[in-house]
């Protein structure tokens, strides 16, 4: 039988809208409860019909939101001021003040009331009138004072209390998502869901020699300049195709269509110069890279766009429209997914089958000269050794974005492009994949993504520590170190190194969001003591991925460039792969993955 939701009343449902608005849970408890007093002092004082345009001024100069207060104020109406809180305020008033009696009749006078004895009347009504008017202004706004303070304390207790039933309700679901993580995955695979992976005619260098130059770091690691620097001198690094731009005048934008177009022109020129060119069957390959002795293998392949759209394939990050349709345009015109998606997996015996290929001799190995990294690829040309790959991802029911989101989104738009270019479409074209590599999660690292702050928002070095002790406990170090553990930031400040542990009372329900260190820092230090509201776009703030070291943030504040910097620790895999699965977004900047995906060794054309 179909339950009924029984039906709102219009005045339950105003004013569960205005307590929402007054109370919202999602704001700082604090705030909220400034913004409300603020409206219930100004709307209770006679401000002569401007309360609300005086409530959002004042909460606009104190940078607290408008809606509680403007709401708020309304607690005073024409029949709350007139039948209580200025008689209330009088009464208060004349006990204090205790004002001369009226020594004149003002109605008999004003019977008699002329040009000529206008001035008098009115006169003898303020030297008569002046300390009751005294003592009402006194009353009233000790009254609207009461009130004020009162609504403080109720809006702060009702958002705190709305606040923690939102994130109980909110971990008890995630809790139970982890709790029964197990019988979902199984439901999911009687069900067919899961990993879908695809081989593919890798479009690839011909000559292993030359594959170090002519590979590149991904597009997005490096601007313009920086792009045309390291791609001087090597006329067939992909880079003159991934930001072709820096074989254009300057003054061309990046996103005109004649980048477009000479991306297309240098990948065309490429393969009719013979200095790549497309496998004769679908292959899968292994991608091993190796960093300060650490190595990690990945299984290149194709996803279906259909996987990223079911969320097969999970995301953490938000994406920015201009550079997804930048990479979809890119896409589009080149007919292909010129650098991979780097995901992650639970690993479930997957890498086993196809670490076996690394015994075999390799099709490029070489080590990248700028940073000193390894990159090394293998084939899987066999078709038994392919499907019984492709048949162990049938007990991977999802995968994660790593590194890539924009790339992700730009491959899943165009296969929906190209098939609504084709009404024959049937979802098997090559079209609808897009290329990607898969990590075993048991072999990823996550690096460091440190703050630097370029001033101190107005306070001086002690002043900073003192408000700093109130969110953390702070302990100096001997030297320059990493944080030891999660919940601990390390502070650089005037040569020194200080140890910063979040305090427990700011640990206590955290969802899985709330509880990374980065977005603790920004919650509790960065918006409230250096004004960064957006750290995507806020002026004094930057980011240095822990690849560069620590040194590099001592190097920045010595150097006056920055007042201070925040060594973070590092976000774990755990953590990404719980966020995505509860469906959240991480803050920007949260994760640095180390070493970057070569553009250029393995690209996928959609046709």
């Amino acid at each position: 039988m179909k339950l009924v939701k029984p039906k709102e009343s219009r005045r339950s449902r105003v004013f569960r809208i205005y307590f929402n608005r007054m109370f919202p849970k999602r704001m700082d408890a604090y705030a909220v409860a400034g913004s409300v007093a603020i409206g219930v002092f100004i709307g209770i004082w006679p401000t002569l019909g401007v309360a609300i345009i005086l409530t959002v001024a004042v909460c606009a100069l104190l940078k607290l939101p408008k809606v509680p207060g403007v709401i708020a104020s309304f607690v005073a109406n024409p029949v709350t001021q007139f039948g209580f809180f200025y008689p209330a305020g009088y009464f208060l008033g004349s006990t204090i003040i205790k004002p001369e009696k009226i020594s004149f009749d003002f109605l008999q006078e004003l019977e008699g009331l002329s040009f000529r004895n206008c001035f008098t009347i009115f006169s003898k009504l303020w030297n008569d009138a002046f300390w009751h008017l005294v003592a009402f202004l006194v009353g009233i706004t000790l009254v609207a004072l009461i009130f004020a303070i009162i609504f403080w304390v109720i809006a702060y207790f009702v958002v705190v209390y709305r606040k923690r039933k939102h994130i109980q309700l909110k971990n008890a679901y995630i809790h139970d998502l982890v709790s029964e993580d197990e019988i979902v995955i199984e439901e999911e695979m009687l069900k067919g869901t899961h990993m879908h992976i695809f081989p593919f005619k890798a479009l690839r260098p011909v000559d292993p020699l030359k594959a170090k130059d002519i590979s590149a770091l991904p597009y997005d690691v490096m601007n313009r300049a920086e792009a045309k620097e390291m791609a001087e001198g090597l006329p067939y690094s992909y880079l003159r195709i991934t930001r072709a731009e820096l074989e254009l005048p300057d003054s061309i934008d990046a996103y005109d269509p004649k980048v477009y177009a000479r991306a297309k022109e240098n990948l065309d020129k490429f393969i009719a110069d013979g200095v790549i060119a497309q496998e004769k069957k679908d292959c899968l390959y292994v991608y091993r890279q190796t960093m300060d002795g650490r190595e990690q293998y990945g299984l290149v392949c194709t996803v279906p766009a259909k996987d990223y759209f079911d969320n097969i394939i999970k995301k953490h990050e938000l994406t920015r429209k201009d550079k997804e349709d930048d990479r979809l345009r890119h896409i589009i015109a080149t007919d292909s997914n010129t650098g991979p998606v780097f995901l992650t997996y639970r690993d479930n015996g997957q890498f086993d089958i196809f670490s076996k290929i690394t015994k075999k001799a390799p099709l490029y190995d070489f080590v990248s000269e700028k940073d000193g990294f390894g990159h090394t690829v293998w084939i899987i040309d066999d078709n038994a050794e392919i499907e019984a790959i492709r048949n162990s991802f049938d007990s991977v029911p999802v995968s994660y974005i790593a590194d890539g989101h924009h790339r992700s989104a730009a491959g899943a738009r165009a296969a929906g492009y190209r098939a609504s270019e084709n009404p024959h479409s049937r979802g098997i074209e090559e079209y609808n994949r897009y290329l990607a590599i898969l990590f075993p999660s048991t072999q990823l690292k996550i690096l460091d993504y440190n703050r630097v702050l370029k001033d101190l928002n107005g306070r001086t070095p002690e002043e900073l520590l003192k408000e700093l002790d109130k969110v953390f406990t702070i302990r100096e170090l001997p030297g320059m170190a990493h944080p030891e553990k999660q919940n601990t930031v390390n502070l650089y400040l005037q040569g020194k190194w200080y140890a910063c542990t979040f305090k427990d009372k700011f640990l206590k329900d955290l969802g899985p969001v709330d509880s990374l260190d980065v977005a603790l820092l920004q919650k509790l230090v960065l918006k409230p003591l250096f004004g960064v509201e957006d750290p995507r776009t806020a002026k004094n703030i930057d980011f240095v991925g822990g690849i560069r070291g620590l040194g590099e943030l001592s190097k920045r504040v010595d150097s006056g460039e920055c007042a201070c910097a925040f060594a973070m620790y590092p976000t774990t895999l755990t953590q990404l792969m719980a966020i995505a699965d509860a469906g959240e977004i991480m803050p920007p900047k949260s994760t640095w993955f180390e070493p970057k995906l070569r553009d250029g060794l393995l690209v996928h054309t959609l046709d």
